[in-house]
């Protein structure tokens, strides 16, 4: 084995128990995002009110902030929801 393979081994070791702990909290963080979007698309597909409906009226332009960048990286010219008019 060559110093370079070992140096670059080692390398991986150190980064790997660096970002072990990273890691971790990044995958709960994306299970518990991914529960609560199953939670709410299973209370829209039983009719049952949102909650985080009324929170979102305090987010809003920012909402329609970050919709207009998006819809202009798809190539969108104008808003693809007509009761949506950001543009």
């Amino acid at each position: 084995m060559s110093w370079h393979e070992l140096a670059r081994r080692a390398r991986e070791v150190l980064e790997g128990m660096a970002l072990a702990g990273h890691r971790r909290q990044l995958r709960a963080e994306a299970i518990d995002l991914q529960d609560l979007f199953l939670l709410l698309c299973y209370m829209e597909a039983l009719g049952l009110p949102n909650p985080a409906a009324l929170y979102l009226l305090d987010v809003y332009p920012y909402f329609l902030q970050e919709f207009h960048l998006w819809h202009r990286r798809m190539g969108m010219d104008r808003s693809p929801l007509a009761g949506l008019g950001c543009c």
